[in-house]
């Protein structure tokens, strides 16, 4: 009774929860035995935070006096979630701290069992810098100051374990060194529940990659970015095609060849809310460049979808499939509130910012690298491509380095003809299909019937651009440049962009312009003409390339890998020559090999050749190994001003040499 009068109910209950608020205990899934014991102490607990007095308690459960106040304290204990363990306290046989070995460790038999429980706690105990040392490599803590290792197994920990006891004097005689296994069993369960003590510190620690990345996701705490409608936000990333691909090339003879492609790229922007794929792009080459990016983002707002020409036996679109572009007018040329966009692709960041967003008005969210979670609508795209189309091709590079791939992959792809022109057809199809599908998500609809339903409820209007560029161009690159040229040089007025001469008739009169700024408007994908204003704003008109720059059809990254190899001496461009068709010249040409041997040209030429046959409409066609002369004799027509493909003779040489 003394004891009770010290725990003073009122002043111990004074910040506790309103019992009704306690959490509970599911009596059903209690023994029968127990179910009425358990609802009698909850009771008289009940009873004694309200304040009744014990003896009518006593009276009513049954529950003497001498018993509530250590219920009460239990059920008032802080519990591991953070609340109080209210009625859970009162289940039977259960414990509220971990069990503590009171007695002292005796030696046994080596086959005998039982007897030492809790003995690894009683040894920590007695050696706190021992579980110090343990905890720390466990958990790989930093304030260490040591480097630890990827994943501690648990009989690394146990040497280390053994190791610290024999260094503080333990002796054979004792635990562990008296046992069987020498308590390797009790470090495996420690490490066990040292790790499951944090659900966020054991995936750190111990989980991988993509199960670190889950960490941010399924806390139960609303996001505070919600999506409500389509076209409020939209997510893009690029997909690594885990397939070999090959490209048709026209020998000679006049034959076809397959060619063995580098791995491409997919790059795909789909809808975060009714999860449509909105448009894709597979890109030619080793990397995503910002340029890639900003191409997607043009055909999502400039280049509605139409269905190709399937040239593929059997293949069909699904009936009502398509991308939204195509398939409602009203998402013709529709543009997102804002984007999520890959942090890993930072390096992209000023592209998009200043050229795709100041034009199309979105805002751009970066998130941080290598967390999909954030963009779960394409990355779920990409397992599904991955799974039915790329991991069942005989050319497949697996889901990882040592997983799915095939024998023979690369083989595999010239000699089944798996080309990428098909592979394309085949994915525009299940494009379509994806977004005709229903999903769970969605309530069973697929996600074109999902648009279609804000379409048809009249609430929702698709935000388009209130002005678009005369040129049908969405994002174009606007650039000033200087007009060159002047009386005393004979030169009439031009402006030069990548090493080319730009000028037109009524330029070429305008003396007036010479050595001023005017701004001109670029596209991308195709160089042989620019848009130009005077400083006044007005329009100039368009601008031609001199030269043979203005017969085929290139974007600025062709100019550029011409002029870089041309710069190198690595390309050989007469004045007479499109540099264009000399570029395509250089990537089909085979590589040298021994006489009598016949080698195609390289993976990288060849994803090269196939990027610039797509944008220019030229055929690949195979050629002999390209013979470029290392040598100062060897320069481009732009460097040296002549046709020869040697220099000038020296004077000076001559002169000497006459003497």
């Amino acid at each position: 009774m003394d004891k009770q009068q010290r725990w003073k109910r009122t002043e111990s209950l004074m910040d506790t929860p309103a019992v009704d608020t306690w959490p509970t205990v599911d009596v059903a899934s209690l023994r029968p035995e127990h179910q009425e014991k358990y609802a009698a102490k909850r009771e008289a607990v009940r009873l004694y935070v309200q304040g009744y007095p014990t003896a009518a308690i006593f009276e009513r459960t049954g529950v003497p006096a001498g018993a509530l106040v250590h219920m009460a304290k239990r059920c008032t204990t802080i519990a591991e979630d953070g609340q109080i363990m209210g009625f859970r306290a009162l289940i039977p046989y259960s414990h509220l701290k971990a069990y503590e070995r009171k007695a002292e460790v005796k030696s046994k038999r080596q086959e005998q069992r039982g007897g030492h429980s809790g003995a690894l706690g009683a040894v920590l105990s007695r050696y706190p810098e021992v579980e110090a040392k343990l905890i720390s490599l466990i958990r790989k803590e930093a304030k260490s100051r040591e480097i630890h290792e990827h994943r501690i197994r648990p009989k690394d920990l146990h040497r280390i374990f053994l190791s610290c006891l024999k260094n503080n004097g333990v002796s054979l005689g004792e635990w562990p060194f008296n046992t069987k296994h020498l308590g390797i069993r009790s470090i495996q369960t420690y490490m066990r529940t040292l790790l499951n003590t944090s659900f966020e510190r054991a995936v750190n620690t111990r989980g991988e990659q993509e199960a670190r990345a889950h960490l941010a996701v399924g806390r139960g705490i609303a996001p505070l970015l919600l999506y409500e409608e389509p076209f409020d936000a939209v997510e893009l990333d690029a997909y690594d095609i885990n397939a070999f691909l090959s490209v048709v090339f026209q020998t000679p003879e006049g034959a076809e060849t397959d060619v063995l492609l580098e791995r491409l790229w997919l790059l795909a922007m789909i809808d975060r809310v009714s999860g449509a794929i909105l448009t894709y792009s597979i890109v030619y080459s080793s990397e995503v460049s910002a340029n890639d990016v900003l191409t997607l983002i043009r055909d999502a707002v400039a280049r509605p979808w139409r269905p190709k020409e399937l040239t593929i036996p059997g293949l069909s679109y699904p009936e009502g499939g398509g991308l939204p572009s195509g398939v409602f007018p009203e998402c013709e040329g529709a543009v997102w509130g804002s984007i999520l966009l890959d942090g890993a692709l930072a390096h992209l960041a000023k592209a998009v910012y200043e050229t795709a967003r100041r034009h199309l008005g979105f805002i751009v969210n970066w998130g941080p690298s290598r967390h999909f979670e954030r963009r779960p609508n394409v990355e779920r795209l990409f397992k599904s491509i991955s799974d039915d189309v790329f991991l069942r091709f005989p050319s497949t590079t697996g889901s990882n380095p040592g997983n799915g791939r095939a024998i023979g992959a690369e083989k595999n792809a010239t000699r089944y003809r798996i080309r990428s022109t098909e592979v394309e057809e085949l994915l525009d199809v299940y494009v379509a299909q994806f977004n005709a599908t229903p999903s769970e998500g969605l309530s069973y609809r697929s996600p074109l019937e999902y648009i279609e339903y804000f379409l048809a409820e009249g609430h929702f209007i698709a935000r388009r651009l209130p002005r678009v560029s005369e040129s049908g161009n969405p994002m174009p690159v606007r650039k000033e440049c200087t007009v060159r040229g002047g009386a005393k040089s004979g030169r009439r007025p031009y402006i030069e962009l990548d090493r080319a001469r730009y000028t037109s008739s009524v330029l070429a009169q305008l003396l007036v312009l010479v050595g001023k700024k005017i701004v001109i408007e670029i596209d991308d994908e195709d160089l042989r003409q620019v848009k130009a204003y005077l400083p006044s704003g007005a329009e100039l008109g368009f601008l031609k390339a001199s030269g043979r720059w203005a017969i085929t059809k290139h974007s600025r990254k062709t100019r550029q890998a011409i002029n870089r190899l041309v710069h190198r001496r690595a390309l050989v461009v007469s004045e007479l020559d499109d540099p264009v068709q000399a570029y395509m010249r250089y990537l089909g040409s085979r590589e040298k090999a021994s006489p009598g041997r016949k080698v195609l040209p390289s993976q990288s030429k060849a994803t090269e050749a196939t990027r610039v046959a797509r944008e220019s409409g030229l055929p690949l066609v195979l050629g002999p190994p390209y013979e470029a002369r290392q040598t100062r004799e060897t320069v481009s027509s732009e460097e040296s001003g002549t046709l020869m493909d040697k220099p000038p003779p020296d004077l000076n040489e001559l002169i000497n040499r006459q003497r």
